[in-house]
């Protein structure tokens, strides 16, 4: 496996099919106007500093993607800024540590930014795979009402 990552802003050519990912799972959340979906992601992708979506390629085949963002939840926390989202494995690759590998991608990412942490939310209320990664449960909460764990993790060196 020669795995890399790649800004998907260099890859425009597979926002169909993140989208088409994405939709597999938050279907209930995007609604399915998938031109309308993919011109969104599309105009994100030119935006200067967030997002930025990061593919993971396999000899040249995506695998998975994520993002770093400014916002997420934004109702609930406006305060909260730096978050890891979108987060998703083909799940022909799942059980391949990819998971792992994009999570880390972005979390080097904003390393290289001096972000002083970043924050996400998972249905895994024990933290699962971002609890082994070093992430730091914060509160449960329901969005989309659904129970949700916000995790942190700090890249400032402080806890």
């Amino acid at each position: 496996m020669s795995l890399e990552f790649q800004n998907l802003a260099h890859r425009p050519e597979y926002v169909p099919l993140v989208i088409r990912w994405w939709h597999s799972v938050w279907h209930d959340r995007m609604g399915s106007d998938f031109p309308s979906l993919e011109k969104q992601l599309r105009q994100s992708l030119t935006q200067q500093d967030f997002p930025v979506h990061m593919l993971a390629v396999n000899d040249d085949e995506p695998v998975a993607v994520a993002a770093l963002k400014l916002h997420e939840l934004e109702d609930l926390f406006p305060e909260k800024l730096y978050w890891l989202g979108s987060v998703f494995v083909a799940a022909e690759q799942r059980g391949h540590n990819l998971g792992s590998q994009i999570t880390q991608c972005i979390v080097d990412l904003a390393s290289e930014r001096k972000l002083p942490h970043l924050y996400l939310q998972t249905q895994n209320l024990t933290g699962g795979l971002y609890t082994k990664l070093g992430w730091e449960p914060l509160q449960t909460l329901s969005v989309h009402g659904e129970q949700t764990l916000l995790m942190i993790k700090h890249l400032d060196g402080t806890s």
